[in-house]
């Protein structure tokens, strides 16, 4: 075989490598798309990533919140437990989690975003005649059918006696089924207990089990920006 050949046979394989190569990535960018289309991020969230996130004056316990994040990011699924992250309003909470759920989506995992009211609006909808899926399908929904669900604002819901219960039984599936969860909140651990009511002890208490607590500190960034 003479050299020009070989030489164009080289480059034929190392095109149809490249091809091969791209078809890949334009695969896997379609499916991240769909992912991203039904995991409930929306048009804002689905721009929260590590690298949108100002790192700039950070307080050193919104940094380590940081870090913690994107190794949490980096290392699923081989991760022990989920997070919660909680701090004042403003502080980076949701950016962070909703990073951590576009990270994952990269990597083709599915990922439900909800802040909860959201996802209690979603559960209470198949109480209407016409829905085709009952309570605990939809529960099931979040809790069985993706990889990672992400609770934003848990505490901010009317603690009813329903609303309760519905969020005990989406945490307790995780919990008996040993799935991670990641949570953001405004409030404290004895302050979300008293927002949820009688089930707030035992919500709280598998939290703590499932999730390692990150505090998040700062100052409101939306006020921050508003008043420059």
């Amino acid at each position: 075989m003479n050299d020009e050949l070989t030489e164009y046979i080289r480059r034929s394989i190392a095109q149809n490598e490249k091809n091969v190569q791209e078809m890949l990535k334009k695969e896997k960018q379609s499916k991240a798309m769909k992912l991203l289309n039904k995991s409930g991020l929306g048009s804002r969230f689905a721009k929260r990533t590590f690298e949108t996130f100002d790192t700039a004056n950070l307080s050193p316990e919104a940094l380590n919140a940081y870090k913690i994040a994107y190794e949490f990011a980096t290392r699923f699924p081989n991760v022990e437990k989920g997070l919660l992250f909680t701090g004042p309003v403003g502080t980076g909470k949701t950016h962070l989690a909703a990073a951590i759920a576009n990270e994952l989506i990269s990597k083709l995992y599915s990922v439900i975003f909800g802040n909860v009211i959201d996802i209690l609006t979603l559960v209470k909808s198949t109480y209407r005649r016409d829905s085709e899926l009952t309570e605990a399908e939809m529960i099931r929904t979040f809790t069985d059918n993706v990889d990672i669900l992400v609770i934003d604002d848990l505490g901010k819901e009317n603690a009813t006696e329903n609303s309760t219960t519905v969020i005990y039984q989406i945490i307790n599936r995780l919990y008996e089924n040993e799935r991670p969860i990641i949570v953001t909140t405004n409030f404290s651990s004895a302050v979300l207990r008293k927002k949820l009511g009688e089930k707030g002890d035992a919500i709280v208490s598998r939290l703590a089990e499932m999730c390692e607590f990150v505090k998040v500190s700062g100052e409101d960034w939306r006020l921050k920006r508003w008043a420059q």
